[in-house]
């Protein structure tokens, strides 16, 4: 049990973001395809950036 709570403390919050990227895309290509382009070439564009932001970045444990 300890481990499933571990887990979901430390991979919730990650799950949870990028479900709601993917219902707020979803939401948005209702409205409008090209809306609907746009808003997933800027979420695609943004994880981009916060993922080579965070590979620079050196391990909290050092």
């Amino acid at each position: 049990m300890k481990k499933i709570v571990s887990f979901l403390r430390d991979y919730a919050e990650d799950f949870l973001l990028c479900l709601g990227v993917v219902l707020i895309n979803l939401a948005t290509y209702r409205i409008s395809m090209t809306a609907g382009l746009y808003c997933t070439g800027a979420s695609c564009l943004t994880a981009g950036v916060l993922l080579a932001v965070m590979a620079r970045q050196p391990p909290k444990g050092r």
